[in-house]
């Protein structure tokens, strides 16, 4: 059987909410769950209420359908208990134990009868709000264009402030996130080690190729060619055009990826302050911490490229000198174009 839900609200002139007390469920009826409150369903109602009267609250035993009954001048008990009375039959069980729904439940009519409003909602198709308003309306009852109005009104509140809270939610959390990962790239920050390495490992090899080169010429030149030749163009070329260049990249990437979480954190925090949400605790130590990785990372790495690309062209020119007479001329040529500076 398909599930809908249908909402009347019997309100008049006043201003207190009273609750009811429910009356004794009919032997042989079921048993309907009551809901942990019924506090949004008195809130929907107090907009539309006036002064000295109070409400209750009747459910469809099965459905989200449920009744707020406002009366300004008699029992709100009594007003309820006539109500389930009349709604109930025909398979329907009408009872005061609140029954929880999710989500808003529109309005469908309003109809008013001797200071007692009557505000019907339903879900989906509105197949029982409809029922519920036909059934007034041929019972005497009136439309309430002025209740009609204000319920409409309450609803589309209740979906702005629904979305307002799934916007502030989505903001909270994305900001959490950024926090997060900004945080994380601070921890695993380590001032370009990879290109410091690297040049660790090119001022050894340079300071090899100098101890190769004090064998001056060697037999049939094979020391200018072979050796020192080769450890200025394979060895310390390499540490600087492969794997130098490559450690500098990825730095690039990091400081690009840096960059970016700032960015994210930044936007993220003023989406907060927009929303009139105070900003997260952390966040500004955060940005001012990655700011300041930034600058180091490109300090650092572009001292290092220097040192890199020096000790490459050392490294040919103490080659291309090294042969005499015959020998001359047998070193590696010119040097590569060394590494750019990043940003």
């Amino acid at each position: 059987m398909r599930t809908s839900a249908a909402v009347v609200v019997m309100l008049g002139s006043g201003a207190l909410l009273v609750a009811c007390t429910a009356p004794q469920t009919p032997a042989g009826a079921p048993v309907v769950r009551s809901a942990s409150s019924t506090a949004s369903a008195v809130r929907s109602a107090a907009p539309l209420a006036g002064k000295g009267a109070g409400t209750c609250t009747i459910y469809l035993y099965g459905h989200a359908a449920r009744a707020e009954v406002y009366s300004a001048g008699s029992s709100p008990a009594g007003e309820c208990r006539s109500l389930a009375s009349s709604l109930s039959g025909g398979g329907s069980f009408w009872t005061t134990q609140a029954v929880a729904v999710r989500g808003l439940v529109p309005e469908v009519c309003a109809v008013q009868r001797h200071g007692v409003i009557v505000v019907v909602r339903d879900t989906s198709s509105q197949i029982f709000g409809q029922s519920v308003c036909s059934s007034l309306l041929q019972d005497g009852w009136a439309e309430d264009s002025a209740a009609e109005q204000t319920a409409q009104q309450q609803d589309q509140q209740a979906v702005h402030a629904s979305a307002q809270a799934t916007a502030r939610a989505a903001h909270q959390s994305t900001a959490n996130d950024a926090l997060a990962a900004l945080q994380d790239s601070n921890s695993a920050f380590n001032n370009a080690k990879s290109v410091r390495d690297d040049l660790t490992t090119a001022d050894k090899d340079l300071a090899q190729l100098r101890k190769d080169a004090k064998g001056g010429n060697g037999e049939d030149c094979y020391n200018v060619e072979n050796v020192v030749g080769y450890d200025a163009e394979n060895v310390v070329g390499y540490d600087v055009t492969s794997s130098a260049s490559y450690d500098v990249d990825q730095e690039q990437q990091g400081i690009k990826q840096l960059r970016s979480r700032i960015t994210d954190l930044k936007d993220a925090q003023a989406e907060l302050t927009a929303d009139g949400l105070p900003v997260l605790p952390g966040g500004s130590t955060a940005i001012t911490t990655a700011e300041a990785h930034l600058t180091t990372a490109i300090t650092t790495t572009n001292k290092a490229i220097d040192e890199l690309n020096a000790d490459m062209k050392t490294a040919y020119s103490i080659a291309n000198a090294l042969g005499t007479g015959d020998c001359a001329d047998s070193g590696p040529g010119q040097a590569p174009q060394g590494l750019a500076h990043i940003s």
